[in-house]
């Protein structure tokens, strides 16, 4: 069921994914063509295979909860990255944590907000949630993970150059990441390709239904792009390779079932094709010049590999449950439960702060906020998060 509300905000919201139905889970998104405003001049490369030239892009996660509850565990935000950078690998694009925010300040790529706004109502609060918390979207693209949205809706996204918001994408926690944690069909990791995709000026293969059906029409009708067959409508769930739901000329071509624009589960998303690609590529050129520089990779400490002071974010992996735990003593932590191999004490962007082999660590003289505590035990290792007031 498509809500009315939503056919009132399609022009000005994109990328908007729906949980339809109670027994199957389905993709929604309201995307208008003329919303992306791309310019007349973007022409897709038309070459095919890999990329000698890697396209290197800043990311920023913001999590916003209600309370620190309600935030996402560092290491889904990792693996996010990583699902991130293992889908858009073919495309010669890949996305990088920055090592120095905006400001030149440490950072590990993550802020951590406390706010209403956690229960995020993008029909009325788009703006409001991007002024809380943001980075230039020059020289970075934001990412807001929040913990509930309406209407059972999980990310949204605006294009890069957008003039009628704030370029970016918004999740709920239950998507981000790759499979650990994550809420099934929707838990490899590509909500956040699918919508990575519409900030860098992709549509979906069923924009417009069957149009853009011959080799005259099918770069200016549609999605734009001539190697996706055109759809009548979205496909769900694990649809055969066979459907096919438009007649093309002179070759009419099953639908492109298995690509990353459409709706079918993240299990059978599988590519972006040749053309989609030179189109990304070609847009980040024209609309993403400061992002992609040498300039600002330099800027933000740019390194293929996340520096070992960000593990909180891109290794740690949290147990459901352990059998350690944490007791309050004065300025210090003391671990009881087991035997404990070592301590790591990380601020909330991620960076260590201090280590030992006890099972006690000092916590004097912390500032307020988040901190990450990992307790390395003789067959597993545990996360804890605590706020110091």
């Amino acid at each position: 069921m498509v809500l009315p509300l939503a056919e009132v905000v399609m022009r000005w919201i994109i990328g908007v994914f729906l949980f339809v139905g109670v027994g199957l889970s389905q993709r929604y998104c309201p995307v208008d063509r003329a919303f992306l405003r791309l310019s007349s001049s973007l022409v897709p490369e038309r070459r095919g295979g890999g990329y000698v030239d890697t396209i290197w892009i800043p990311v920023v996660f913001h999590v916003v909860g209600r309370d620190s509850s309600g935030w996402l565990p560092p290491d889904r935000i990792g693996a996010q990255l990583r699902a991130l950078n293992r889908d858009f690998g073919l495309a010669g694009i890949q996305f990088y944590i920055p090592r120095y925010g905006p400001g030149g300040q440490p950072t590990c790529g993550v802020t951590w907000t406390i706010s209403p706004l956690g229960w995020h109502d993008w029909t009325a609060e788009e703006d409001t949630l991007k002024r809380l918390v943001s980075w230039p979207v020059d020289s970075f693209i934001n990412i807001w993970v929040v913990e509930y949205m309406p209407f059972n809706t999980i990310g949204y996204a605006r294009s890069l150059g957008d003039t009628a918001g704030m370029a970016g994408i918004v999740l709920v926690r239950d998507v981000v990441g790759d499979r650990v944690g994550v809420r099934p069909p929707f838990h490899y990791g590509r909500t956040a390709v699918h919508e990575m995709g519409h900030v860098l000026s992709l549509y979906h293969p069923f924009e417009g239904g069957c149009v853009g059906m011959t080799p005259q029409t099918c770069a200016t009708e549609g999605d734009e792009i001539c190697d996706t067959p055109p759809q009548r409508q979205p496909h769900y769930g694990c649809p055969p390779a066979t459907t096919n739901t438009c007649q093309e000329t002179p070759d009419d071509l099953p639908d492109p079932v298995d690509n990353f624009m459409g709706y079918v589960d993240d299990s059978c998303m599988h590519r972006f094709t040749s053309l989609q690609i030179g189109r990304m590529r070609d847009f980040l050129q024209q609309q993403g010049g400061i992002l992609i520089s040498e300039a600002n990779r330099w800027a933000r400490g740019w390194y293929e590999h996340l520096s070992p002071d960000c593990a909180a974010v891109a290794f740690l992996e949290s147990s459901p449950s352990s059998q350690f735990s944490l007791r309050r003593d004065g300025s210090y932590i003391k671990i009881q439960g087991g035997n404990v191999k070592s301590v790591s004490l990380y601020d909330g962007f991620g960076r260590l702060i201090r280590r030992g082999n006890e099972p006690v660590i000092g916590v004097e003289a912390l500032p307020a906020g988040l901190y990450l505590l990992q307790v390395e035990g003789e067959r597993s290792s545990v996360v804890f998060r605590f706020l110091e007031p």
